[in-house]
């Protein structure tokens, strides 16, 4: 059983999805606590979303708290169009409502973003946050399975990343304060979902794009994975799977051993300025510091983009030297010492580390 730990609102919800029969999916998470709240489905046509739409339309029961959307793209022109009309279809066979968003443009060409794929992703959750929040649900549910946290997990290896991205996708987690995004199959191999379809005779789209190898993750679906699999060990996606288990176990320890100290060296804290009781910090260790400074970004909405294991090294080091300035990349600059506002003390001493964003820059990876 894997436990799937939600922290804002403070609650554990076990989840297995075992598949126990060709049509069926057996399933202990609380189904119809999440439906008593309002679900909203991201449904793209494709077999693991219209998997996951048929098991909670299953599970509705006509309490008409459930909802799905759909993102049309528009990068494959009349195929985009046509998985678009196939979702609309689909969901009205089962009388729900349907909300969908069509990507414009302009949209692509903001400038907020790096990458036609973070683009994609952040457009997606905005709007599905957004409509979640307007038709007053409390979840939003993604079809996220298995063999994509595989694929995630190898990805962030093959890129370069720290045990917290070895964790892979989480289970469950906040998108806003009023809205939580979970991934029902998540423990759910892709192969039964097919069976899953099949046997019931339920049609999905098939992205040709999915196919094609000039994404990374096309790439290691279609090309590393099968050799794994076939050269150094069948039973790769499990390995991968256990590992991704425990590095976000090691995760929930960090989490606790930081919140700790968060309310301990935090003497101020504000979205463009942080202020430290740095005598607090000096003695721990290089990888709690590190680790405390990476959640220390996240907590304040501040972009990891680009800040890798050295950057983060050298900024632990500056912090040691306990004098100075340092310019982060991300528009951070750190500093030892500093004038503070009228509400504090006029200057501070040398046991304070001040932070200070100069450049709004929202987006966190």
């Amino acid at each position: 059983m894997n436990r799937l730990t939600q922290k804002n609102p403070a609650t554990t919800l076990p989840i297995t999805l075992p598949i126990t029969l060709p049509t069926t999916l057996s399933v202990t998470y609380p189904v119809t606590h999440w439906l008593e709240h309002g679900i909203l489905a991201a449904v793209s046509g494709g077999a693991d979303s219209m998997a996951l739409l048929h098991f909670l339309a299953l599970h509705e029961s006509g309490v008409k708290r459930l909802a799905a959307a759909h993102i049309n793209h528009c990068l494959r022109g009349k195929e985009s169009d046509a998985d678009a009309d196939f979702v609309r279809q689909s969901v009205a066979g089962y009388g729900l409502r349907y909300f969908e968003h069509r990507i414009a443009r302009e949209e692509w060409n903001t400038g907020k973003h790096a990458g036609l794929e973070a683009a994609a992703r952040n457009i997606r959750y905005e709007f599905l946050t957004r409509t979640a929040e307007q038709i007053g649900f409390r979840y939003v549910a993604t079809a996220h399975t298995a063999d994509d946290q595989t694929e995630t997990v190898l990805h962030r290896l093959i890129r370069g990343t720290g045990i917290s991205g070895l964790a892979g996708i989480a289970g469950i987690r906040q998108l806003n304060p009023a809205v939580t995004l979970i991934r029902p199959l998540l423990d759910v191999r892709r192969c039964d979902i097919i069976a899953y379809l099949e046997k019931l005779g339920k049609p999905f789209k098939t992205d040709s794009t999915n196919s094609e190898n000039n994404f990374t993750r096309n790439r290691i679906r279609n090309l590393l994975l099968p050799i794994l699999r076939k050269e150094f060990n069948p039973k790769v996606d499990e390995a991968v799977e256990r590992f991704a288990r425990l590095a976000a176990e090691n995760e929930e320890v960090l989490d606790e051993l930081i919140d700790g100290i968060f309310e301990n060296v935090i003497l101020r804290q504000t979205p463009n300025e942080i202020i430290l009781d740095a005598a607090k910090l000096q003695s721990r260790q290089t990888p709690t510091l590190r680790e405390f400074f990476i959640r220390l970004w996240k907590r304040n909405g501040w972009s990891l983009r680009h800040l890798g294991l050295e950057q983060w090294n050298l900024f632990v080091d500056f912090f040691r030297l306990g004098t100075g300035r340092y310019e982060m990349r991300g528009s951070i600059i750190a500093e030892h010492d500093g004038k503070h506002d009228s509400k504090h003390d006029s200057k501070h001493d040398s046991k304070h580390f001040i932070l200070r964003r100069v450049a709004a820059n929202l987006e966190v990876q």
